[in-house]
């Protein structure tokens, strides 16, 4: 949403002015040019969005003023509630996905799929955010596995997975931390069809592998609470399954990219902390 209020995200009017060689085209309904104000509030695609929300009509007055896409956010977030605003910059977040489903993936999601993904992402984060203030706020047991931070110079990366046959997806959360055990970086991952717990949480390892190295941090130890994974990671046994080419892809790249780094198995009180 930032990005939209420093008129720096890549929609097409900006990346021309940029002197990009592309179409200033809409690229969900065509017609109009696709700026932040055009592509957000005034595509009949995304007013579609809008207006299949409880709050539309507040949404509806702000489109009537002579406001810029900046300004429309900045007095839709003093105006409404703040469950409401969740969902607000939600829809933002939702609608610029469906616009790069489109570009990168040629996928064309339905204006209710819009909605009810922005509605999920609301509710993932919300149950992040209660868990999170259900863990500090209770004291930790004697005997429970404890978080361990790393040794000095390295970094903690924990991987862990979670299965929707609701929307039939899997979710992939992974949370950097340093050897002074201050948050790092984090990032969440999607990936539609809900497959074997195995499987989804080598997709996870994978994922997080990839992603880790680009940030080029150095060396760092990713913990899972994936046993049958760890167990496979550590053997040298041939496996043509899918499983299996997935886990010799985490093995390719940790060999590549990852020396003197680790891959350990935690138990999920361990994880949780």
């Amino acid at each position: 949403m930032w990005r939209i209020c420093r008129n720096c995200l890549p929609t097409r009017v900006r990346l021309k002015d940029k002197g990009v060689t592309c179409p200033i085209d809409c690229t969900l309904c065509t017609v109009g040019s696709e700026d932040t104000l055009h592509l957000f509030f005034q595509c009949p695609c995304s007013l579609n969005v809008w207006s299949m929300l409880p709050f539309f009509s507040s949404i509806s007055l702000l489109l009537q003023q002579d406001m810029d896409s900046k300004n429309i956010i900045f007095k839709a977030l003093h105006d409404l509630s703040n469950e409401d605003a969740a969902l607000f910059c939600c829809v933002l977040w939702s609608i610029w996905k469906q616009r790069n489903n489109k570009v990168w993936n040629e996928v064309i999601d339905t204006q209710v799929y819009v909605v009810e993904r922005e509605k999920v992402m609301l509710h993932d984060w919300q149950d992040a955010r209660r868990f999170c203030n259900t863990s500090c706020a209770q004291p930790r047991q004697e005997g429970n596995v404890k978080w361990i931070k790393p040794a000095e110079g390295r970094f903690k990366c924990n991987i862990d997975a979670s299965f929707s046959q609701l929307s039939n997806r899997v979710g992939i959360g992974v949370y950097i931390r340093d050897d002074t055990c201050t948050f790092v970086l984090a990032k969440m991952e999607w990936f539609t069809l809900v497959c074997e717990v195995h499987v989804g949480e080598t997709l996870g390892l994978l994922s997080a592998m990839e992603w880790v190295h680009q940030l080029h941090l150095g060396l760092i130890d990713f913990e899972l609470d994936a046993k049958k994974l760890m167990d496979s990671f550590s053997s040298a046994r041939q496996d043509v399954t899918e499983f299996g080419m997935i886990i010799h892809n985490c093995k390719t790249i940790f060999e590549q990219y990852y020396v003197n780094s680790s891959v350990e198995f935690v138990s999920r009180g361990g994880q949780k902390n």
